[in-house]
């Protein structure tokens, strides 16, 4: 039985104040952060104690019981399952939980200077859909943008998405997410010059996507594009916490249905439980990416 061990004691004098929430949800670790990838050992240790506490910002805090009773089920993404496959824990938490796995596999070396080499990160997903099964992993292409480099030359990222999408295609898994950059405030203050597309643009590299997918026997989802619909409607809207794949993926009777709770707008998720924290940052430091302090260009 897992019971309480130095990481909770720890979070008990970290966070003296922090709310308690103990009732049954879906668990998301993390889109704040990239919990599977650099804070494996801190999600085990608390899985292990029965709950985790974390840093909700803006001065509150949270504790999140972790017991099976309270769990109806793991949603994990991540740039790179490579280290958190090797956990041992890991095979107990998919014997004994449900869990689904979104992981984002691009190919922008110049700006996700951080990341694992590629061979590295598909292996990891290999073993994945081995472990868990293809249908409970989800390929994540994202973000889909256009910049020009300090030395002046322009690149588009959806090209290495038909390099990946066979690559990806053979491990069986049915599922991509994808987005277009969103161009916050903060990103185009970098050195690195971001280039919007044209809606005519957008159409069609959104229908290439498509048709390529649907080609390998991959469904495209739409994540948080709010165009996309009026520009492509016959591609299918992204609920990436999806109360319709959680109810066929629950392997214990668990599931229950999930209201919606969009994220931003054009974001079609459901209700669950974040426990991740944007402190501190993210050390993938991908240059796109509006949680990410730095301000350094792509070369």
């Amino acid at each position: 039985m897992r019971g309480p061990d130095t990481q909770s004691v720890l979070a008990a004098q970290l966070y003296p104040d922090a709310k308690v929430i103990a009732r049954a949800q879906y668990i998301s670790a993390s889109r704040r952060t990239d919990l599977p990838r650099f804070f494996h050992r801190q999600f085990f240790n608390a899985w292990r104690a029965g709950e985790i506490t974390y840093d909700g910002g803006y001065g509150r805090s949270y504790t999140v019981s972790l017991r099976p009773e309270h769990v109806l089920g793991y949603i994990f993404w991540s740039k790179d399952y490579s280290a958190f496959i090797r956990q041992a824990e890991l095979t107990d938490l998919v014997r004994q939980s449900n869990a689904v796995f979104h992981y984002t596999i691009n190919d922008f070396a110049r700006l996700e200077p951080h990341c694992a080499p590629l061979q590295t990160r598909l292996s990891a997903l290999y073993a994945l859909a081995d472990m868990a099964g293809p249908e409970r992993v989800f390929w994540r292409f994202d973000p889909v943008l256009r910049y020009r480099t300090q030395s002046g030359q322009v690149e588009q990222t959806e090209s290495s998405f038909f390099r990946l999408l066979p690559q990806v295609a053979k491990t069986g898994i049915t599922r991509c997410y994808f987005s277009f950059m969103t161009l916050y405030r903060k990103t185009t203050r970098r050195a690195v010059e971001f280039l919007p597309f044209s809606e005519e643009e957008r159409a069609d590299i959104a229908l290439r996507m498509s048709e390529a997918a649907r080609d390998a026997g991959m469904v495209l989802c739409n994540c948080c594009n709010e165009d996309v619909p009026r520009l492509a409607p016959e591609i299918e809207q992204a609920h990436c916490v999806d109360d319709r794949i959680l109810a066929a993926t629950d392997r214990f009777g668990v599931h229950r249905r999930l209201k919606p709770a969009p994220t931003r707008d054009g974001c079609g998720c459901c209700e669950s439980r974040d426990i991740g924290s944007y402190s501190p940052p993210c050390p993938h430091g991908c240059v796109y990416c509006y949680a990410n302090p730095q301000t350094d260009a792509a070369g």
